[in-house]
C-alpha cells in the first residue's frame, strides 16, 4: 500500500470516529434523565405541581346488625315439612344478620313449648320466638318473666293479640288463622258447588279443638261450611298426629267407614294435609272421590294435588314466619322498632297453579 493511500485510510478512520462520537454525544444529551427542578424558580417562570396518587385496596369485614345477639326459636317437630320451612327461614335470617340462632323442637306439644320457653329464659338470650299454641294463660307469666330479664319475645304462627298489646316489641308473623280457614272453605264450597250443596256432610280433622288459639283455622272452616248449609262433623285426633301424620290413618279410615256419605274432608295441619293421599289410599278411595282441602304447601301436599287426592290448600308461607320473626327481634333490640304484625298467607293453590310453585316447594321456600 502506498503512503498516500495509507494516509487516506487513516483520515477516513479518524473522520468515522469523530462522526460516531458526535452521534453518541447527541444521543446522550437527549436520552439523559431530566435535571431536577432547581429549588428557586426564576422570576416570571410558572410553577408546575405534580401530584402522585397511590391506590390501595383495603378489605373490611362488615359488622352485621345482629352480631353478638342470641335468639332462641321454639319450633315444631323435627322432620315435619312445615317445621322445616320455619327452620330454613330462621337460619337464613340468622346468617344474613349475624345472629346466633338456637332452634329447638317441641313436636308441636303446647306443654313442651312452655317448657322450652322456660329453658330459653334461663339462658338469658337477647330474644325468643315462640308460637302461641299454649294460649294466653300459659304464656303470659313467661312473657312477664322475660321482660323483667330484658329479653324480647315475639310471636309466630299462632297469634295472641293481648300479649302484643302489652309488650311494644312483641310482633306477630303468620296468618290470620280464622280468616284463612274461613277463606279456604268458602272457596271450596264455591268451586265445588255442584257437589257441596246444602245438607251435604263435611268433616274437619283437628288436634286442636280444645285449644282456642290453635283451633282458629278449623273454626273458620266450620263457620264457612255451616253458612253454606253443610252438615259439619268435628273429628278429633291427638296433637301428636301433627308431628307424626302416619298416626292419623286410623282416625281417617275409622271416620270414613262410619260416614260413607261424607263429601268433603278438611285437615287443619300441614302434616295431616301432606298425608291426605296416604289416608285416602288407606281408605280405598280414588283420586277426587272425596273432596279434600287443607293447609300449607309441602312436598306431600303438592304431590297430593298433582295426583288428584287433594283439591286445594291455602299457603301460609312458613319460610317467612321463620325469617321475619328473627328480623323482627333484631329490629326491636338494636333499633327500638315496635314489633311488626305481618300476615303471611292467603293464596290458594290447586291443580291449575301448583306447577308455578312446585320448584320453590322443593327448595324449601314455599
Amino acid at each position: 500500500m502506498s503512503a498516500q493511500a495509507k494516509g487516506i485510510s487513516i483520515s477516513i478512520f479518524l473522520i468515522s470516529l469523530i462522526i460516531v462520537a458526535i452521534i453518541a454525544g447527541l444521543a446522550g444529551y437527549y436520552l439523559k434523565p431530566s435535571p431536577e427542578v432547581p429549588s428557586q424558580t426564576p422570576a416570571g417562570a410558572q410553577t408546575v405541581t405534580v401530584t402522585e396518587t397511590t391506590t390501595r385496596t383495603v378489605t373490611q369485614t362488615p359488622v352485621l346488625p345482629g352480631s353478638g345477639m342470641t335468639i332462641y326459636w321454639i319450633g315444631g317437630a323435627a322432620g315435619d315439612p312445615f317445621d322445616a320451612r320455619l327452620y330454613k327461614g330462621a337460619t337464613d335470617a340468622a346468617k344474613l344478620l349475624g345472629v346466633k340462632l338456637i332452634y329447638v323442637h317441641t313436636n308441636w306439644d303446647p306443654d313442651k313449648m312452655v317448657q322450652e320457653f322456660k329453658k330459653a329464659i334461663s339462658a338469658h338470650p337477647d330474644g325468643i320466638v315462640v308460637m302461641g299454641h299454649p294460649g294466653y294463660d300459659a304464656l303470659a307469666p313467661l312473657f312477664e318473666e322475660a321482660a323483667k330479664n330484658g329479653i324480647l319475645v315475639t310471636l309466630a304462627n299462632v297469634d295472641i293479640p293481648e300479649l302484643r298489646e302489652k309488650y311494644w316489641y312483641t310482633g306477630y308473623v303468620g296468618q290470620d288463622l280464622y280468616q284463612a280457614g274461613y277463606t279456604l272453605c268458602k272457596v271450596a264450597v264455591e268451586k265445588y258447588s255442584n257437589i257441596l250443596k246444602p245438607g251435604t256432610r263435611a268433616a274437619i280433622f283437628s288436634g286442636s279443638w280444645e285449644q282456642p288459639a290453635r283451633a282458629l283455622r278449623a273454626r273458620g272452616c266450620e263457620d264457612a261450611l255451616k253458612e253454606a248449609g253443610l252438615i259439619v262433623d268435628r273429628v278429633s285426633h291427638p296433637p301428636s298426629v301433627y308431628g307424626s301424620p302416619s298416626e292419623g290413618v286410623t282416625y281417617v279410615t275409622g271416620y270414613l267407614s262410619a260416614h260413607p256419605d261424607v263429601k268433603l274432608l278438611v285437615f287443619d295441619g300441614g302434616g295431616t294435609t301432606a298425608a291426605a293421599e296416604q289416608y285416602m289410599q288407606a281408605a280405598g278411595k280414588k283420586p277426587g272421590e272425596i273432596i279434600v282441602v287443607g293447609f300449607d304447601l309441602t312436598p306431600g301436599s303438592v304431590k297430593g294435588i298433582k295426583d288428584g287426592y287433594v283439591q286445594m290448600v291455602i299457603d301460609q308461607q312458613p319460610y317467612l314466619q321463620g325469617f321475619l320473626t328473627v328480623l323482627n327481634l333484631v329490629l326491636s333490640k338494636k333499633y327500638l322498632f315496635q314489633g311488626l304484625y305481618i300476615d303471611t298467607g292467603g293464596a290458594i293453590v290447586d291443580n291449575t297453579t301448583v306447577g308455578q310453585v312446585e320448584k320453590l316447594v322443593e327448595q324449601g321456600y314455599r
